[in-house]
């Protein structure tokens, strides 16, 4: 403790500690409010400053690890009976304590805001967490390394850049930015990169200076190369998985079943406000039976699917899923004779079906403009959607009037 108090006061790195609290804390409270109950997304939202928090602790261990000992602390560390490997330790712990209090922090108040609600799946929230520290833990191991090799004047920037670019080129996912319900963080996976993290700082303590790295110990060579191996296979597994289903779904009993993952608790509300909403629809469109959020249900394309994502928590996200499966119930002649009605559409440029999808999208958002921009759309798809949007502000006779003349007359002229 003496060591690491002595190796603290005398870095000028030290004063870095307020600040990056304080970064951590803006790129966390900028988010939306939409992570708060969701462990899932808490923990993610809590980890989203190692993407920066990396970047500098590479830059400032690579600072720190070529340089000598401070003079400060020279004699009083000379004079312990310590091996130099113990000695090392205190500058390379300082680095972790500037780096590892503004991560704790920040997840501190992530946790805080869930904790109260204490929803399902605090074990992706424990997951998040983790790979954060394994994240910050190899950060600071790499740019170890790199100040090792590299004089003063060009370790920190290869530190920094060297972080940024090696995961770019490797497709290495060290941080992620949301974690929704469908993806599960793989903890056995993430306990190994913990651990090759730690193994990587532990033998970088026997890493000599740059002029006499080729005088390194033969073990302590082995060791590091292993341990830099073992890193690099650790970071290359993926440790973020889909997940396939859920036997303890939820579901909103309604005109139709809105299934949710257990984790997606605190969307229930949201659900049953959509089917409300959708009680007063005209009787020409018909109801699909199950709505499902993604990744709940296998499709017929084999894989894990399902008709809305929650991953910003948008009641129009919610809301242009079933608004696209009612479609879907509503004009299923349409895909008769391997859509043939649909082909029909598009040949003719007809854009009515996009037009009903969207005015039934803003009707059970519960009007307002949509929280997402199009892009990509012809003139035609944008026309429709204009329409089908100012529909939804008309009086309910009139909408009810247009919709089921819209959807006789593209079932009666295309999909008969």
């Amino acid at each position: 403790m003496t060591s690491f108090l002595l190796a603290l006061r005398s870095s000028p790195l030290r004063w870095l500690l307020v600040p990056l609290i304080a970064l951590d804390l803006i790129l966390i409270l900028a988010r939306d409010d939409y992570w708060h109950g969701l462990w899932g997304d808490t923990g993610a939202v809590g980890q989203v400053p190692t993407l920066l928090l990396g970047v500098f602790a590479a830059a400032a261990t690579a600072w720190t690890s070529s340089l000598r000992r401070p003079v400060e602390t020279a004699d009083t560390l000379a004079a312990m009976p310590r091996p130099r490997p113990q000695a090392e330790l205190s500058r390379l712990a300082v680095v972790l304590y500037l780096f590892l209090v503004p991560y704790l922090v920040g997840q501190a108040v992530c946790f805080t805001v869930t904790a109260s609600s204490w929803p399902p799946g605090f074990n992706q929230y424990l997951g998040y967490f983790l790979l954060g520290v394994a994240t910050l833990l190899t950060a600071t191991g790499f740019g170890w390394v790199v100040g090792r090799l590299l004089s003063t004047r060009w370790g920190p920037a290869a530190g920094a850049l060297g972080w940024l670019l090696i995961p770019m080129a490797l497709d290495i996912d060290f941080s992620v930015t949301n974690g929704p319900a469908r993806m599960q963080p793989d903890l056995p996976d993430i306990g190994m990169r913990l651990l090759a993290a730690l193994l990587l700082l532990t033998a970088c303590l026997w890493l000599p200076y740059g002029p006499r790295i080729s005088r390194i110990n033969p073990l302590a060579g082995l060791a590091t190369i292993l341990a830099l191996a073992a890193t690099a296979a650790a970071s290359g597994n993926p440790v973020i998985d889909e997940r396939h289903g859920s036997p303890s779904m939820t579901c909103v009993k309604g005109s139709a079943d809105i299934c949710l993952w257990p984790e997606e608790d605190k969307y229930k509300a949201m659900a049953q406000d959509v089917l409300t909403r959708a009680e007063h629809l005209p009787p020409v469109l018909d109801m699909p039976k199950t709505v499902y959020s993604n990744g709940l249900v296998y499709t017929m394309d084999r894989r894990w699917g399902g008709d809305f994502y929650l991953d910003s928590g948008s009641v129009w996200s919610m809301a242009d899923g079933v608004a696209r499966a009612i479609s879907t119930q509503t004009f299923a002649a349409c895909q008769e004779n391997n859509f043939k009605g649909f082909l029909a559409l598009e040949n003719a440029d007809d854009q009515s079906v996009l037009a009903v999808e969207r005015w039934l999208e803003k009707r059970l958002a519960g009007g307002g403009e949509p929280e997402y921009k199009e892009a990509g759309m012809t003139a035609s798809m944008a026309k429709a959607m204009e329409t089908g949007k100012e529909m939804a502000d008309r009086p309910a006779a009139e909408q009810s009037a247009w919709v089921t003349a819209t959807v006789r007359r593209v079932l009666d002229k295309y999909c008969a």
